[in-house]
């Protein structure tokens, strides 16, 4: 299976590259080439969403300035599209500043976690655990798998349903993406295919 190597996206406008302790962290931790900043919140949006074949986890500043998305907003736009990336939200301002329902959008919408941008360590162990996270979900695994094949063979149709609904790989990579009840039921199905496999291995070895 292809490997894609991890990508750190950082949408912040309030940090300096190569001087602030978090880019400076991040870079020497997972490598200074996968760690991607966007001052603007429309741009950084954007390569989220046109990279979604791309492992990502996604460090985002909860307040842009006048005229950009806000944080929620790039936030609810990222989980609109995909529930398989890691989103840390993080912010200058204290935790109990944070309206009440901005708390109640990212709790719903499965926010890794919600994080003062000064405590870096405390980001760095974030991404640490998401990124192991991404090695072992099955979504993910499939995620990955799915996009390991060409673009034809993506759009070729792959399987039927019991009643007769037929999926390409691309549609479901979009319903694993968006967590829909037959993503979810894919997830399962693959999970327990994978443990009876390990179940028959192991009669096998004990004969």
């Amino acid at each position: 299976m292809e490997s894609y190597p991890l990508k750190i996206v950082v949408i912040h406008d309030g940090l300096i590259p190569k001087i602030d302790p978090l880019l400076v962290e991040l870079g020497n931790k997972f490598g200074e080439e996968s760690v991607i900043h966007f001052e603007n919140s429309n741009k950084g949006l954007e390569y989220v969403l046109d990279n979604l074949n791309q492992k990502m986890v996604v460090l985002l500043d909860i307040n842009f300035s006048h005229g950009e998305l806000s944080g929620i907003q790039v936030f609810e736009d990222i989980k609109k599209r995909t529930a398989l990336v890691y989103v840390i939200m993080i912010t200058a301002r204290s935790l109990n500043e944070i309206s009440h329902p901005d708390l109640i959008t990212m709790i719903n919408h499965d926010a890794m976690a919600i994080e003062n941008v000064f405590n870096y360590p405390k980001i760095i162990e974030l991404v640490e655990k998401a990124a192991h996270k991404m090695e072992t979900r099955v979504d993910s695994a499939l995620e990955q798998w799915i996009n390991s094949h060409s673009e034809a063979d993506r759009e070729r149709p792959y399987l039927t349903t019991r009643t007769g609904k037929v999926y390409t790989l691309t549609q479901i990579l979009d319903e694993i993406r968006l967590q829909t009840p037959y993503g979810q039921e894919m997830e399962g199905n693959i999970l327990m295919l994978a443990i009876d496999l390990l179940a028959r291995g192991k009669k096998e070895i004990n004969d």
